[in-house]
């Protein structure tokens, strides 16, 4: 009985000490570009930026109208990632799009690449917002799409497509042992004709936990039953 308990204390030690999966971090790429025709003159702006350590990542471009100054700037991107873990953490979108009266912005677009690597069976949590304004390519509404693989396999495990304006929710893949990515890409680039804005923001949080192997939970069950029964024993004893 006391060999019992004590295998039911270790699993539940195993269970509590693993509620944080051990995530190996392999490198987190963020970057956002923008092209515009200003005043029938193409421009473009483009920055990235990348880290192999939990931390905040960044990465911002601006389209400026020929003349320059605050007042010609026409196209703000800008990609913010917070990794508070190697097991957590989350990446905002923000664009907005401003021509003028006789300007164009043909499109803005943003890319995150997040590569990581399991020991153990992990549970992989995401959750999305995404809010927009105005238009984008082929006439559609701004759009972003989320997915989820094994690096370097062209099959997805998780993909969500066209997270347009009022988008939001949650879901959760399980991954087994080995290595993943997870990428974040524009699904409808913004574009905003002369004098109409068109704008994008969005926010995406994930969470990694490691799932506890099923002869853990098959140990804790024996043991609770068994502890049950010798408690009622033990009230029957008394009666």
């Amino acid at each position: 009985m006391k060999i019992l308990i004590a295998a039911v204390l270790a699993a539940l030690a195993v269970t509590t000490t693993s509620a944080s999966a051990a995530v190996i971090i392999g490198t987190q790429i963020v970057d956002t570009q923008l092209r515009a025709t200003v005043n029938m003159e193409p421009l473009a702006s483009d920055g990235s930026d990348a880290g192999t350590r939990a931390g905040t990542i960044n990465a911002s471009a601006q389209i400026v109208a020929p003349g320059g100054g605050v007042s010609g700037i026409r196209a703000t991107s800008s990609v913010l990632a917070v990794l508070n873990s190697a097991e957590r953490g989350r990446v905002t979108f923000r664009r907005s799009l401003t021509p003028g009266d006789s300007d164009a912005i043909q499109s803005a677009t943003a890319n995150y690449r997040y590569f990581f690597t399991v020991d153990s069976l992990t549970a992989f949590d995401v959750n999305w917002g995404v809010s927009t304004f105005g238009s984008a390519a082929g006439g559609s509404a701004p759009g972003q799409a989320l997915s989820l693989a094994v690096r370097g396999a062209s099959d997805t495990l998780l993909r969500l497509d066209s997270l347009g304006d009022g988008s939001s929710g949650e879901t959760q893949a399980l991954l087994a042992p080995g290595s993943y990515e997870l990428r974040i890409e524009d699904t409808f680039p913004l574009v905003a004709a002369a004098g109409m804005r068109s704008g994008l923001s969005s926010q995406y949080s994930f969470a990694m936990r490691a799932v506890p192997e099923p002869a853990t939970w098959m140990t804790l069950l024996l043991g609770f039953v068994t502890i049950g029964a010798v408690q009622r024993r033990r009230v029957r004893r008394l009666a």
